[in-house]
């Protein structure tokens, strides 16, 4: 049976880089059954370069946007759930541009009982800008100034290989946001991010955390989704010890379904 898959793509107040992002996904092999942005409260030049996009793409493009209260990204992806009506979903961010295969890559590795963690490669300041101005063009593991070379190279069989091989009892620790993915089944039984986390750092954790104390194993897809992340300044990381404390309990207590999760946007108008 074909997944009905929902590719959910983050993003704040970077039109530029969204733009080439939301490009990307239109030259996938295998395109999403629907993209879903989930908007942390970006302005109407964000807003204009999705409808740009969703005038011209062949599977429907939907805008979840909440007003700017600060970085709320747990939130803004559980709204983004919500909405979701693939079997599957993808999450990925507005600063990333994919490999045409990123789709076709993570639904070929599927399966029930597990999600999936993917890896990026770092674009430079100057290579980030070229593709920025470069309409037409993207990366590949061949393009020069790349940070972690190893994470643009896309082979099955090393992939297969990597994660066969790689053990750790600690998992969930070897997550990046921009490139997971999950049954929306296993999601609900977790309810999703936890909303408690404010400000940017460690939600990605927290809720691979929550699903590995589930039972949902992680799968680690190396040398395949292939993701670039493209150069910007770091965000503010004031909230960071305050968070750390929140994913060290779910550690401690090995939780698994939150309170403050995706139940209270699941379904709503």
């Amino acid at each position: 049976m074909k997944i009905t898959c929902s590719l959910i793509i983050s993003t704040y107040n970077s039109p530029d880089r969204l733009r080439r992002c939301l490009q990307s996904v239109l030259q996938q092999r295998v395109m999403p059954s629907e993209i879903v942005i989930a908007d942390d409260g970006s302005g109407s030049d964000t807003k204009q370069v999705i409808d740009e996009i969703a005038a011209i793409a062949p599977v429907p493009v939907i805008h979840i946007w909440h007003p700017d209260e600060g970085f709320r990204k747990a939130r803004i992806h559980n709204k983004a759930f919500g909405k979701a009506t693939g079997d599957y979903i993808i999450c990925t961010d507005g600063d990333i541009l994919l490999d045409k295969n990123f789709v076709h890559d993570h639904l070929c590795f599927a399966r029930r009982g597990r999600f999936i963690a993917g890896e990026r490669a770092f674009l430079t300041p100057a290579s980030t800008q070229h593709y920025l101005n470069e309409c037409n063009g993207f990366p590949s593991c061949y393009t020069p100034s790349i940070a972690k070379r190893q994470h643009a190279f896309r082979c099955r069989l090393l992939s297969q290989i990597y994660a066969s091989v790689h053990r750790t009892s600690t998992p969930y620790l070897y997550v990046v946001g921009c490139n997971m993915s999950f049954w929306k089944d296993d999601l609900l039984k977790i309810n999703g991010y936890n909303e408690a986390f404010q400000g940017w750092g460690g939600e990605d954790f927290d809720i691979a955390a929550r699903l590995f104390n589930a039972g949902v194993k992680q799968y680690f897809l190396h040398f395949y989704a292939v993701a670039y992340h493209l150069y910007h300044l770091e965000n503010d990381r004031r909230h960071a010890v305050a968070n750390n404390a929140l994913f060290c309990r779910t550690i401690a207590e090995k939780t698994t379904r939150i309170e403050q999760g995706i139940d209270k946007h699941f379904h709503k108008a």
